[in-house]
């Protein structure tokens, strides 16, 4: 098989960058290139993220120049509207077949059925069936849905960056050392997405993938770690840190999820050894019953020994809070905030619940309250204090309640994620003024932007005179 393929990353705008690659499109594009075909990522998400005056390529003159028989684009729910506003793009400047897949594809399939522009629709992932896709790919309408079944681990590829445009300005490597969760959270849509049995790779070649990746990009100055749950097995995870440590020089180490119930003191001792500088640990909720509704399988209580053990080793914290779970109020959602603040996190996510289909949480507000379009929401508010409503709520706890219980859980946690750049400064503070001002949280504002500074820079320095004392 002899074909031209480009797979493509949509971008929302300027303020939501990336400093890594898109590591499922790396993979499917190392398959293909084992077939014989030609391969092009072009990763929107990422090439703004980068500096030095690079300008991401149009992507008119990216078709003009590399001709693709085959296009694919991967969709995340949250930039729904984005990517079908650049498949229709595509249609208009070639013929080519285009193949649409990722997240959004899995839980929505039904939104590219009747689009004219699309011919194959892959729910699932895509390492098992991507090279017949490919190969047999031709123009056609409507599309064929096509149900991937989940790869064994040992069908997992090495990500190639190689293909992907821009890889020589890439600061950080995200590589999986398994795929799958076993446990079972409620509002986490892992069971559809990559299932609660986990498919483990083995060690040594990931090891020598990264070592391979630094060799060759030496901008890379960090690994990513983005299994669903890295530490399920504290033996083998902690066998992954000695490898990483011994064979990995001069390269920091993150872990993008963790268990906190399975952290200890040698796992954090192994992960500062490899290179390890900072923690986020899933919290969800400070109230006793919302928590219990989550179904963690874990305490709030073993939370916060893992919050206090990381502080011991002078890692840099990090909490995810989810705010209007199922029971929570404004009242209840304070004691998250408390929680926050007796932790004293580096940075938090204060995410917003979205009943994504085929959880309990989706059931449960489908009995008990509103569902909205999660299509372009993000669970977050962006660096110039941007967005979107709410996409679930109840009587109890409205979409404005939900608004004002995240913009003040933000501000007195002080981890409101402002791009302070110097020209933006001024109208971002009046901006933030307004905000807090409609949604009633002004005294948390005034104390936000009074003590923001002090706090961030006696946090910097206490990190750094502990690192210069251990």
């Amino acid at each position: 098989m002899k074909k031209r393929v480009l797979f493509i990353n949509p971008a929302k705008n300027d303020n939501f960058i990336v400093d890594r690659i898109h590591m499922g499109l790396s993979l499917l594009g190392q398959i293909l290139v084992g077939e014989g075909c030609d391969v092009k990522v072009v990763d929107y998400a990422y090439l703004r993220g980068i500096q030095n005056g690079f300008n991401a390529p149009r992507i008119e003159d990216v078709i003009r120049d590399f001709r693709p028989d085959v296009v694919g684009v991967s969709v995340f729910t949250y930039l729904y509207k984005e990517s079908v506003e650049l498949i229709d793009v595509i249609a208009k400047i070639t013929d080519a077949p285009v193949i649409v897949g990722g997240p959004h594809v899995t839980f929505f399939p039904q939104d590219f059925e009747k689009d004219s522009a699309v011919s194959y629709i892959v729910c699932g992932e895509a390492e098992m069936i991507i090279s017949d896709v490919v190969g047999s790919a031709k123009k056609q309408s409507p599309p064929v849905v096509i149900n991937s079944p989940l790869p064994p681990a040992e069908k997992i590829p090495a990500v190639n960056l190689d293909i992907c445009e821009g890889a020589l300005y890439c600061s950080c490597f995200q590589i999986q050392l398994s795929r799958g969760c076993p446990f079972d959270c409620s509002f986490c849509n892992i069971e559809q997405v990559s299932g609660h049995k986990v498919r483990t790779r083995d060690l040594e070649p990931c090891v020598e993938e990264i070592a391979e990746i630094i060799r060759k990009y030496p901008s890379i100055h960090s690994v990513a770690i983005t299994d669903d749950c890295p530490n399920f097995n504290k033996e083998r995870f902690n066998r992954f840190l000695a490898m990483f440590a011994e064979r990995i020089k001069g390269r920091t180490l993150t872990i993008d999820n963790v268990r906190a119930d399975l952290l200890d003191e040698e796992m954090l001792k192994l992960y500062l050894k490899a290179g390890g500088r900072n923690i986020c640990v899933g919290t969800e909720s400070g109230h006793p019953e919302v928590f219990k509704l989550v179904n963690k399988g874990e305490s709030i209580n073993k939370i916060a020994d893992a919050a206090r053990l990381i502080r011991k080793h002078n890692i840099a914290l990090g909490l995810c809070f989810v705010i209007g779970l199922p029971e929570d109020s404004p009242e209840r959602h304070k004691y998250s905030v408390k929680l926050a603040k007796e932790l004293k996190p580096d940075y938090a996510f204060w995410n917003m619940c979205v009943p994504w289909p085929g959880t309990r949480v989706h059931d449960w507000f489908t009995k008990n309250g509103t569902i909205g379009d999660v299509r372009n929401f993000s669970t977050l508010i962006d660096p110039e204090l941007d967005f979107q409503l709410p996409c679930a709520w109840t009587a109890g706890f409205t979409q404005e309640q939900r608004i004002k219980a995240w913009i003040g859980a933000n501000l007195k946690s002080y981890v409101l994620p402002v791009n302070w750049r110097r020209w933006r400064a001024p109208f971002l503070v009046i901006k933030l003024l307004r905000l807090s001002l409609k949604y009633g949280v002004c005294g948390s504002a005034i104390k936000y932007l009074l003590g923001y500074m002090p706090r961030r820079l006696i946090s910097i320095w206490r990190r750094h005179v502990m690192r210069r004392l251990a």
